[in-house]
């Protein structure tokens, strides 16, 4: 497979999105400038994105949208649940969870990542239940996760103890750390870790829509 841009991968999801939207609309074609209205990006961005995908449309005819939700369902692995451990359940970790089984319940809906075992070390948290998952002690989290052969783990720990805990996943096998710890994780470059930092992307948020109207 060539090698994708990073920006083309963050952007397939929302076509995605967009194209299963058009589906329950009940729309069976689109081209790509109306798409590109539709979604603010320029239609040659699209086009590019497409093409590394496949040949999804025709000059002059568009896109079919079945065709192209399809593709991109499978080009996105979504019809295949993947298992995956929380770490951290505080606010930001049981809102997560509540998201997950949400989604799961939906008609219709891809939700290709089930979370199946959730970690804490608070004793008023331990042997409850979030969302129909009970909350496990962190000393359990190497056996869970090499018993069960999980790959993706979701962190929402303090900054202080992010680096510990990593080191840990890497060790029992995890390949795919979803960071919600405010820093960068110093593991070996064989993890892929996506770092989210929701204070970092609301400044940017402002600055974007203080400078929009200036």
């Amino acid at each position: 497979m060539q090698k994708i841009p990073k920006a083309t991968v963050k952007r397939l999801p929302f076509y995605r999105r967009c194209f299963e939207s058009l589906h329950e609309q009940g729309i069976q074609r689109i081209l790509s400038s109306q798409l590109g209205d539709m979604l603010k990006i320029d239609p040659a961005t699209i086009r590019r994105d497409f093409s590394y995908i496949g040949e999804l449309g025709r000059q002059g005819f568009g896109y079919e949208v079945n065709k192209v939700l399809f593709a991109l369902n499978d080009f996105l692995d979504l019809n295949n649940i993947e298992q995956c451990v929380m770490i951290g359940v505080g606010n930001l970790g049981k809102a997560f969870l509540q998201y997950n089984v949400m989604k799961s319940q939906l008609q219709n809906s891809i939700n290709p990542i089930k979370i199946s075992h959730a970690f804490d070390v608070s004793p008023d948290l331990i042997g409850k239940e979030f969302s129909g998952i009970k909350i496990e002690h962190i000393d359990n989290l190497e056996q869970v996760i090499k018993a069960n052969k999980i790959k993706i783990a979701i962190l929402s720990v303090p900054a202080k103890n992010a680096n510990e805990i990593a080191e840990r996943l890497e060790a029992s096998g995890i390949r795919g750390i979803f960071n919600f710890s405010s820093i960068s994780l110093n593991i070996s470059r064989s993890v892929y870790v996506y770092d989210v930092d929701l204070l970092n992307e609301l400044q940017s948020f402002l600055f974007f829509v203080k400078n929009k109207y200036e």
